[in-house]
């Protein structure tokens, strides 16, 4: 058992097989580091490297079935894999998005056939899946977003626009949030398509951030995207249900992940532990950039 500082005053305990696995993936980024993430992030490379390490020890698939190739545990494991790789220096942004997010969705929603087509490749790391939701007037509100899909005889069409969504360059598909017609009630309600990035029609440009990382985050356009019927995540009337199944692991990774992540995009001052009134550190979460100013720099968004 190991007992962690939550830094509010509270604490848990996790298991063995937890605390060890919290160690082994301390000890691999420890070997790549800040040094290394920034690096990547001013020569304009991809993490492909940390990636691929972090995939081959089985570290990127914790959280997904074994009867699929992953390891069979819970979003608690695979948000330690996160969180250590923050604390070292080196995030991965897509873990929060294709594993975490994806492998979540599918896994819980997707027909027997989606999940023996998209888990094994999500659970070993090969494949990459963006997730899209975002959009400029409505944020993350699946009641307010425009994007549309369509029957058009057995296909969809999909039209529509999202924006701030990460990894999209780093991705084979995209699973995007729209909303389609309810054939029972006539009203719109959310749905979830997985879409090729170099499918006709969908256009994606970066947006110009301010801040040190490898990832980068786009504008989507979807204009008459033509898609087969089992782009579809699940059935027509999955709903909202779907939806949280990915949010909700989001929320959890991104939260576990932040802290650590903001420090390390600042490269003007390394980070520093934060104290309580006693002057003793709070935990490994806590750390902040120690610039006093206000650091653009060091700046944090959603991942979709």
């Amino acid at each position: 058992m190991s007992i962690l500082d939550t830094g509010a005053g509270t604490a848990f305990t996790e298991s063995r097989e937890r605390a060890e696995l919290r160690k082994a993936v301390a000890a691999l980024a420890a070997g790549f580091g800040r040094d290394y993430f920034v690096r990547c992030a001013r020569e304009g490379h991809k993490t492909d490297e940390l990636w691929s390490a972090v995939s081959k020890l089985g570290y990127i698939g914790v959280a997904v079935p074994e009867e699929y190739g992953g390891g069979g545990g819970g979003i608690g494991d695979l948000a330690v894999v996160c969180e250590e790789l923050s604390a070292a220096g080196c995030p991965l942004l897509m873990i929060v998005v294709s594993p975490a997010i994806c492998a979540t969705i599918i896994g819980s929603s997707g027909t027997p056939e989606q999940k023996r087509r998209w888990l094994p490749g999500l659970a070993d790391g090969s494949q990459k899946m963006a997730f899209s939701i975002t959009e400029p007037d409505a944020g993350s509100n699946s009641h307010r977003i425009t994007t549309q899909a369509r029957r058009d005889g057995d296909d969809w069409l999909l039209n529509g626009g999202k924006t701030y969504i990460s990894g999209v360059d780093e991705a084979s598909h995209v699973l995007v949030v729209a909303r389609m017609t309810d054939a029972r009630t006539g009203r719109l309600m959310p749905a979830l398509f997985i879409v090729p990035t170099d499918a006709p029609g969908f256009t994606y440009t970066p947006i110009d951030m301010e801040i040190v990382s490898p990832e980068v985050q786009f504008t989507l356009f979807f204009d008459e995207v033509r898609l087969p019927a089992d782009a579809l995540v699940g059935g027509e009337d999955a709903g909202l249900e779907q939806l949280f199944a990915g949010l909700n692991p989001e929320r959890i990774m991104a939260r576990r992940s932040r802290s650590d992540w903001v420090g390390t995009r600042c490269a003007r001052r390394p980070r520093t532990a934060r104290t309580g009134r006693s002057g003793t550190p709070r935990s490994v979460r806590t750390r902040r950039c120690s610039t006093r100013s206000p650091c653009r720099t060091s700046s944090w968004s959603s991942p979709a």
